[in-house]
């Protein structure tokens, strides 16, 4: 049961917290002194914070006592944009700055003020009451609210938490805390591209030890492994699962990416500006233009507008994506494992898993040069995820993309954007482009194709047709890459606990389709195995979508709360095309 502090926004000298990461979530927005409070706990993690809180005399706050590197997480409810906007116009509020930068979408943006501290702004659907009941209840460790209808809901939630800030009502019992204490978990990660890099850094800051097994030789050199890739959201016409991941992801993406800037990454967020290739490519565009998006996010624009932004002859109007751009993913994975192992990742390259046993207390990695255990384990391997026995029935499939390294010669050197339409291709870096990519179903095959080769360069000029720059594309030099992406049916990754698939087979044996099966399936959880997670299913959009993601997933196993919605979460699960089914009563194949 919860321990009640009735402050009346009064600072206490000390607030007893659980030990490990600790969930804060304000219900209105702070006064600048309380905000300062809580960041003089972040500073007294970590001594790289920079906040406000730094020029505050210690005398005029209050600090949170914990021990040393505590990871934070402040949640911040705001009931509409309008709050938002006002709060991005009061330059005295130290938020400020993060509400200019947040976008105006429903749902959680994440920023880092540093390693060990992040902030997330979620924007309410509907109210604050309906909005607070959709958290973890066990997750949230210092709620701070108001009186009212959201104080009743609020009530409710931290019955089952640990510790209350706010008006509470008079005669109020003060109770003792009862959640577990933490203890940093044993995690193996499998996989060293931008889901095995990027997790492993999340982990880490959330105070787990974790180790980093890969089958090559260096990080990226999988699918993760190509010169430039584009960052930019997939956006559908419909306020679907895909649109409610990839908005919050690609903004978070681009942060992520700019916060990693001190390491050798060569990147751009130059924009990424879309068009149609052919008529049901246009029509798409169009539809997707008929909704009204953030303008950080997508803008419509014309033929002209079009050919200034691109800095080369378009002739086309599409949908803009102004915070879009490249990046280098195999220097993004190499730059996350740096930064990782600052804060203690232990790494092992040319590593072959052979396969993994379970133990009573969690698995076994098999080798040939001997067997490791952990207590947890996440795999990352690509389109090697399929290849382990507790894996294979995965409903991945393997597509081969091979990407053309073009010179940059002639009016190429002009482009001053990424142009996506049938293929893509991206302004040049170090006197190159890239132009891709081909998409090859079943096929693992990283070989050069010449055939594949031509399909690119053809992409471009069936996307933009009789323009003068196209003819200076050349593939003469025969320069490609090859990788292999894992893509699920719907296109959203996998990100959660690995499916039990012969249990699933066996209760559903046991309790048969129809009427009677969705109503089982509806009140209970599918079979996992314990203790090993799923991660992969990126596609071709991972760079967007894989750092935010990663984030949810570090949440998950941690005790704080994904900044993505539920529902979203639940359609990362890696259960979710056999629950589909079984919760409507259908049978299996």
């Amino acid at each position: 049961m919860p321990e009640f502090f009735a402050i009346d926004m009064a600072l206490p000298s000390s607030l007893p917290l659980p030990e490990g990461p600790c969930v804060v979530l304000f219900e209105a927005l702070p006064e600048p002194p309380l905000w300062q409070w809580l960041l003089a706990a972040a500073q007294a993690n970590s001594a790289h914070v920079e906040t406000n809180a730094a020029n505050v005399s210690n005398t005029s706050i209050t600090s949170i006592q914990h021990t040393g590197k505590k990871p934070l997480q402040i949640i911040m409810l705001l009931k509409d944009e309008a709050e938002l906007d006002a709060l991005a116009k009061d330059a005295s509020h130290p938020l400020s700055p993060f509400a200019m930068a947040a976008s105006h979408i429903k749902g959680g943006q994440r920023f880092h003020l540093d390693d060990n501290c992040w902030l997330d702004f979620y924007l309410c659907e509907q109210n604050k009451a309906a909005t607070l009941a959709t958290f973890d209840k066990a997750s949230i460790d210092v709620l701070i609210c108001a009186t009212g209808q959201f104080e009743q809901t609020a009530l409710k939630l931290i019955h089952q938490g640990s510790v209350l800030i706010g008006d509470t009502k008079p005669g109020m019992p003060a109770m003792l805390s009862v959640k577990p204490p933490f203890k940093p978990k044993d995690i193996s990660i499998v996989g060293a591209g931008v889901a095995g890099a990027s997790l492993a850094l999340s982990l880490l800051r959330r105070g787990h030890k974790v180790k980093l097994y890969c089958a090559d030789s260096a990080p990226g050199m999988g699918a993760s492994g190509n010169r430039q890739g584009a960052i930019y959201p997939l956006l559908t016409p419909e306020d679907d699962h895909l649109t409610r991941l990839f908005v919050p992801a690609f903004l978070y993406a681009k942060r992520f990416v700019e916060s990693l800037a001190h390491h050798s990454l060569p990147f751009d967020f130059c924009g990424v500006l879309q068009t149609g290739h052919d008529e049901r490519a246009a029509e798409r565009i169009e539809k997707l233009l008929g909704k009204t998006w953030p303008k950080e996010v997508a803008v419509s624009v014309d033929a002209d507008k079009a050919n200034h932004l691109a800095g080369v002859a378009i002739d086309k109007g599409g949908i803009y994506y102004p915070h879009g751009g490249w990046v280098s993913p195999a220097k993004l994975c190499e730059a996350a494992i740096a930064e990782a192992k600052a804060l203690g990742l232990e790494c092992h390259f040319d590593v072959t898993i052979t396969a993994i046993e379970q133990t009573c207390d969690g698995w076994r990695l098999c080798t040939p040069a001997g067997d490791m255990d952990t207590k947890e384990l996440v795999l990352a391997t690509g389109h090697r995820i399929t290849q382990l026995a507790q894996t294979q029935a995965l409903q991945l499939a393997p597509f081969r993309g091979q990407v053309s390294h073009v010179p940059t010669q002639g009016k190429l050197g002009q482009l001053k954007t990424v142009l996506c339409a049938h293929g893509y291709f991206t302004p040049g870096d170090s006197g190159s482009h890239c132009m891709g990519a081909s998409y090859v179903r079943a096929d693992t095959s990283v070989e050069y194709r010449k055939q594949e080769q031509q399909e690119n360069l053809h992409k471009m000029q069936e996307s933009y047709p009789g323009k003068d720059w196209v003819k200076d594309l050349d593939i003469s030099g025969q320069s490609a890459r090859a990788g292999i992406r894992m893509v699920s049916r719907d296109h959203l990754p996998m990100a959660g606990a690995a499916p039990d698939v012969k249990a699933i087979q066996a209760q559903y044996q046991a309790v048969g389709h129809g009427p009677k099966g969705a109503q089982y399936w509806q009140s209970h959880a599918a079979p996992v195995h314990p203790r090993l997670y799923i991660f992969s299913g990126l596609g071709s959009r991972g760079l967007s979508s894989g750092p935010l993601i990663a984030e949810c997933l570090a949440d998950s196993l941690s005790g704080t709360v994904p900044v993505l919605e539920p529902g979203v979460m639940d359609a990362l699960n890696p259960n979710r095309m056999w629950l589909r089914k079984l919760k409507k009563g259908k049978a299996l194949d």
